[in-house]
Order: C-alpha cells, then sequence, then structure tokens
C-alpha cells in the first residue's frame, strides 16, 4: 500500500502500457486526478469518480460542451469495437483479434462461478447496508466486500467509517432518495432538493435551472410535477 500510495501521488492512475484501455483525453485525466485526491484524503487510495463530487471546478474548466466524454467514445472505443466485431464476422475467426478480457469481464464470469460451484469467493457488490457500515443508513445500497455462494451472499462487516468519507455518502444517499420520492410524488420541490444535493451541482440555483432543463427534456415521459 505505501508503494501504491507514493506511485499515485506522483501519477495518479495513469497507465504507461502500450495496451491501456484509456486513450480519451478526458479519461485520462481523470486517472491523472487521483494524485489530487490523495491530497485531500491521504489515507485511503480515492476512487477516481470523487473528481466529479470534490473538483468540479477544475473538471468543468476544461470541458468542451460541443464535444463531451461521449463523443470521444464513440469516435475511438465504440468505432473501434464495431469495426473488430464486423472484421471477425467477416473472416469468421477471432484469430489474431486485439479483444482481450477485462477486469469487468472476469468479474462476471468468477461470480457466475462463484454462484454455480459456490466457491465462496469475495465480491465487491452492491447490497443493502443492514449494518454492515455501523455507523451508516442500514437501509442504504453500499458497494462492499461480499461472501458469495450458491445460495448466499454474506456481507462482510466494515465496522465503522470516517467522517470524511460518511458526509460524502450521506449526502449522496440524500440525493437520490429525495429523487425518487420527488418522482413517486409529483414533487417538484424534492427534486429540486434532490438536484441541490448532489455534489456535482454547485448551488440551489444551478439545481434549479437544470432541473427544468430536464423537464423540458424529459416532458414525454416524467410526471407533470406540483
Amino acid at each position: 500500500m505505501p508503494e501504491l500510495k507514493k506511485y499515485c501521488s506522483e501519477h495518479g492512475y495513469e497507465e504507461f502500457t502500450p495496451q491501456g484501455q484509456h486513450k480519451e483525453t478526458s479519461w485520462l485525466a481523470t486517472m491523472r486526478a487521483a494524485k489530487n485526491l490523495l491530497e485531500i484524503e491521504p489515507e485511503t487510495l480515492p476512487n477516481t469518480y470523487l473528481k466529479y463530487y470534490l473538483m468540479g471546478d477544475e473538471t468543468v474548466e476544461h470541458e468542451n460542451p460541443n464535444y463531451t466524454r461521449a463523443n470521444e467514445i464513440m469516435d475511438r472505443r465504440e468505432k473501434d469495437t464495431f469495426e473488430e466485431c464486423e472484421r471477425i464476422a467477416t473472416s469468421g475467426t477471432s484469430k489474431g483479434t486485439w479483444f482481450a478480457p477485462s477486469e469487468h469481464s472476469r468479474f462476471i464470469v468468477e461470480l457466475a462461478c462463484a454462484l454455480a460451484f459456490n466457491t465462496k469467493e469475495r465480491f465487491l457488490l452492491i447490497v443493502e447496508n443492514n449494518g454492515a457500515i455501523e455507523n451508516f443508513d442500514p437501509r442504504a445500497m453500499v458497494e462492499i466486500p461480499c461472501i458469495v455462494g450458491k445460495d448466499s451472499v454474506e456481507p462482510i462487516s466494515i465496522g465503522k467509517i470516517p467522517t470524511f468519507q460518511k458526509g460524502l455518502m450521506e449526502q449522496q444517499v440524500a440525493s437520490e432518495k429525495l429523487a425518487v420520492e420527488g418522482f413517486i410524488e409529483n414533487s417538484y420541490q424534492k427534486l429540486w432538493q434532490s438536484l441541490a444535493m448532489n455534489k456535482t451541482v454547485p448551488s440551489v440555483k444551478v439545481a434549479k435551472l437544470i432541473l427544468d432543463d430536464l423537464i423540458e427534456a424529459n416532458k414525454d415521459f416524467w410526471p407533470n410535477l406540483k
């Protein structure tokens, strides 16, 4: 762990291998941001998603609204994948392909094996907290280590978590609960509160502007809000 922290403090999570899958400019910036995130909370290796919660100004500053990360994916990763699939289908063989299993595909296969063959391996799963994190909402869904077998998923007790992480999690859970309640109750107020509570939204004024835009964009799908 000290070696990993030292590396992260100098480079973030940037990959330096020819086969590294993350080549989009925005994603490389996200991986490098781990260096700055480690300064905020040096006791744990940071999740890169925290960039959007804790470094909002820096993130938005470099974004191009006319060419988003979705455009980057479509122009490279999606294009490369579709072209390779077409080549394999046309040639009738995957020999020589650049496709390779990743941690995500291995995770799915190993999880299926644990369920089928009762291997009792440990996986990170999203489950109801129910006391696994002692000082957190028992009904909140949390991503924690679990032992998986044929007939059961057993969450591993985490104990208490530090104030910094707990505060971030409680704010996000509150935002998500308000979003659900707002939709069920057709409540404009609760959906506005939900966005205002979200760490990616800088102010209640911006939250209202976002909500009004979302209402217009989703008017064929959303209920009429009161």
